[in-house]
């Protein structure tokens, strides 16, 4: 007699000696007398209660199939750090299958999920669990024939659950619930999902957690889209029936540990031999199984018990009991300790987080090296702002030197205001336009060129355009402010209109501004001064002529020269006042602007070598620093919670 067939009477035994109650089910129950396969036979009234809900459970109950308990101290440790890993780490982490390892810690005998996944479709891994899970000592039992249903072209996936009476029940749009009466699912509390992954899936570029997190397909009939649901599972088995991912599955098998019992995705591939070798399938992350064999064993079995030599051979030949071993490996529930299936996803769930937050410091510093500039680019641009700085005082002293010898500058002599005091505020403008920095201007904008093109320059940071003003705050229950007339004109500040204006210059604008507001501040006052000295000039001289002649009229031995005399002193003092206030203005303009024009050249000098020594510098993500940081911290508690159970 093989192996296999003392377990079933212990679980048989097991079965009617203690009736099992699933936690998950514990709601309001009916009472109902059940019958089973064979004949008639009355059960305690708690039993028939726990089989009718679970006759009449849906997956809303699989979702929450852990019944809570009082934690011990260790594993409410590790439940107090998943939680933490839950609030600080969820950015990082899957939420399903974290979820699903703090409701494993915080039930009695937690349930074991596994998922068999098909990569050819639903019937090579309905007939997989057919065999896996039959008894041979019955006789084919409804729920077989319902999960190898030829004719069902349903393609949700199928939720096997243990149930005393196989029902199956299809109220659920993501998954077909089949209870089934397996003496594995009941001893080993299991729950195995039976799913086709997609067509389009490819599992050479898939990692082990795409497995380990099946996703369940429901189409929306009012907007046509397909809607995805994950379940999360602690082990999971890929199908193949043939050997063309058999080296990618192996890869992905791989990535978890390197133990056979305690990998969580194990593969299996269907050959079309008649029995395997010795030897093979022992190790390795690829178990080779010949299906057909394991349905013909049964088979055999079935029809007489006299043939159970064969059904041995034929049995172990098929490769299935090291399937099975896999499958309730660590599956048995421990008092004050985890089962190792929930050991290996916590430890998985940690590792996947070590392995985002070590992608993600390494994508930081990538960019980081990325946007950092060379020194050797710099040390190139500020000597390029070393030689234009030269270049523009030099440009400065000469500029103005040429300007102020010029044929059109001499044509502000005080002499010749009477004829050309109209002409003041065009030559003083001209001398600004011309020779006031106009090349320095348009060499800064070249070196704003290059020092941009490097990526120095970030985007441009505009200042608010309205600031508010503390006055203009309104208190509760205050009076408002009184109308004033500048509320009711519309004015834009001088930063809004030179913000207009100068916006979309991405060079330093301290030349142009600086030109523009010596335009506007002096030429103007120049131009009112000199036609006021001229009137003032013209005045005097009338009045100082008027006297001399009405002293030579009304006093006769005046003389021509004495009265003459008075019309000269007033017409020199005039003429004098005239001279000495116009060329003292013209000369301090001259000196203002020579020194506004080093002022400004100082000022963009230091603005151009502050871009190239600050610019380039990636801006610090400090928010994504400390949440990684607080992420490393909970997985660290994790990792110490374990320890402490393992020790």
């Amino acid at each position: 007699m093989p192996p296999r067939l003392p377990l079933i009477d212990r679980a048989i035994t097991s079965v009617l000696r203690s009736p099992f109650i699933c936690p998950s089910c514990r709601q309001e129950l009916a009472y109902s007398s059940l019958s089973n396969s064979t004949g008639t036979q009355q059960y305690p009234k708690s039993r028939q209660r726990a089989a009718q809900s679970r006759a009449t459970s849906t997956i809303a109950s699989v979702t929450a199939v852990n019944a809570k308990r009082d934690i011990p101290p260790p594993l409410r440790r590790l439940r107090e750090s998943l939680k933490s890993l839950e609030n600080e780490a969820a950015v990082y982490v899957n939420t399903s299958q974290l979820q699903l390892a703090l409701r494993g810690v915080e039930s009695e005998n937690a349930v074991t999920r596994v998922a068999v996944l098909g990569l050819n479709g639903l019937n090579g891994v309905r007939r997989l669990a057919r065999v896996l899970l039959a008894d041979p000592l019955a006789p084919e039992s409804e729920w077989e024939r319902q999960l190898t249903d030829h004719d069902d072209k349903d393609e949700r996936a199928f939720l096997l659950r243990y149930g005393e009476q196989a029902k199956i029940d299809e109220r659920h749009p993501l998954v077909k619930t089949l209870s089934v009466p397996s003496s594995i699912l009941h001893t080993h509390n299991l729950e195995i999902l039976i799913q086709a992954t997609s067509s389009n899936s490819e599992p050479t570029k898939a990692r082990a957690t795409s497995f380990l997190v099946p996703e369940l397909e429901m189409a929306n009939s009012a907007s046509g889209r397909i809607a995805t649901v994950t379940y999360p599972v602690h082990k999971a088995l890929v199908y193949d029936e043939n050997f063309k991912n058999l080296a990618s599955i192996s890869t992905i098998a791989r990535e978890t540990v390197d133990n056979r019992e305690d990998h969580m995705v194990m593969g299996v591939i269907d050959g079309s031999w008649n029995a395997l070798q010795p030897g093979i399938g022992q190790d390795g992350p690829i178990i080779p199984v010949n299906l057909n064999l394991g349905e013909v064993a049964i088979e055999v079995f079935r029809k007489s018990l006299e043939r159970s030599m064969e059904y041995e051979h034929a049995w172990f030949d098929s490769g299935m009991p090291t399937l099975l071993t896999w499958l309730i490996a660590g599956t048995e529930a421990q008092p004050s300790a985890l089962k190792a299936p929930l050991r290996r996803l916590i430890q998985s769930i940690c590792e996947s987080l070590s392995r985002a937050l070590l992608k993600e410091e390494e994508s930081r510093l990538e960019q980081e090296r990325v946007a950092t500039i060379p020194v050797a680019t710099k040390s190139v641009l500020d000597q390029g702002i070393t030689i234009w700085a030269e270049n523009a005082h030099t440009e400065l002293r000469d500029g103005l030197n040429s300007a102020f010898n010029s044929k059109s500058w001499r044509k502000t002599k005080w002499w010749k205001l009477f004829w050309r005091v109209d002409d003041v505020g065009f030559i003083f403008s001209d001398v600004l336009q011309r020779a006031w920095l106009v090349e320095a201007e348009k060499e800064m904008i070249w070196i704003s060129g290059r020092i941009h093109q490097s990526g120095l320059l970030g985007p441009p940071k505009l200042r608010p355009r309205t600031v508010p003003d503390p006055e203009d705050e309104k208190r509760l229950g205050g009076h408002p402010p009184a109308p004033r007339i500048s509320d009711l004109v519309p004015q834009a500040s001088f930063f809004e209109r030179d913000e207009e204006k100068f916006v979309k210059h991405p060079w330093p604008q301290q030349i142009s501004r600086a030109r523009s507001a010596i335009s506007s501040l002096t030429i103007a006052p120049l131009q009112a001064l000199a036609q006021a000295l001229l009137l003032q000039t013209i005045s005097t001289s009338i009045l100082a002529s008027s006297l001399s002649a009405l002293l030579y009229i009304s006093i006769s031995t005046t003389s021509p020269y004495e009265s003459g005399a008075i019309a000269a002193v007033g017409i020199v003092y005039s003429l004098r006042r005239l001279q000495r206030r116009w060329e003292a203005a013209k000369g301090e303009w001259e000196f203002q602007i020579r020194e506004e024009g080093r002022r400004v050249l100082r000022n963009a000098e230091q603005v151009a070598r502050e871009a190239v020594r600050d610019g380039g510098r990636p801006e610090v993500d400090e928010v994504g620093i400390e949440a990684s940081i607080i992420a490393k911290e909970a997985v660290r508690r994790v990792r110490e919670a374990l320890e402490e159970l393992e020790s």
